[in-house]
C-alpha cells in the first residue's frame, strides 16, 4: 500500500474539510403508510478536501510522482495520517476530471488542493 509522501507539509488547517458519511440507506415510498428504509451497504466513504500551501517545487514534484507513478494516476488507495485525529487511515483520490489543482502563490511556491475520499 503506498504511503503519502513524507516530503509533503501538513495541510493548511483553515482549509481542511471532512464531510459526513455518504448515504448508505435506501428509501422506498409505500402506497400507504410511512416509507420503508434499509441499509443499502455497510461501508461508506467520507469526502475530504485538503489544501497545502506554500508548497515548494520539489514537494510538488514529489506529489506528482506519487500520484502518477505510485498511485497509477490516482487509481490506487494510499495510507496517510488522518488530518484531524493523526491516526493512519486509508484514502483515495476521487475519480473526476480534476482530482487536484495546483496554483502558483509566489516564486517557487504553490498551492495544492486535493479532493479525497476517506475509506472505511
Amino acid at each position: 500500500m503506498p504511503n503519502w509522501p513524507a516530503a509533503m507539509p501538513d495541510p493548511d488547517w483553515d482549509a481542511v474539510s471532512i464531510g459526513g458519511p455518504s448515504n448508505g440507506v435506501i428509501r422506498t415510498e409505500m402506497s400507504a403508510g410511512p416509507a420503508k428504509q434499509r441499509r443499502r451497504f455497510t461501508a461508506v466513504t467520507r469526502p475530504v478536501a485538503l489544501s497545502f500551501a506554500p508548497l515548494s517545487g520539489n514537494a510538488l514534484a514529489a506529489f506528482e510522482a506519487f500520484y502518477h507513478i505510485d498511485l497509477q494516476g490516482g487509481a490506487l488507495a494510499f495510507d496517510m495520517a488522518h488530518p484531524i485525529t493523526g491516526s493512519v487511515a486509508r484514502f483515495r483520490f476521487v475519480a473526476s476530471e480534476e482530482p487536484f489543482t495546483v496554483s502558483p502563490v509566489g516564486r517557487d511556491a504553490y498551492r495544492l488542493d486535493v479532493t479525497l475520499e476517506l475509506l472505511p
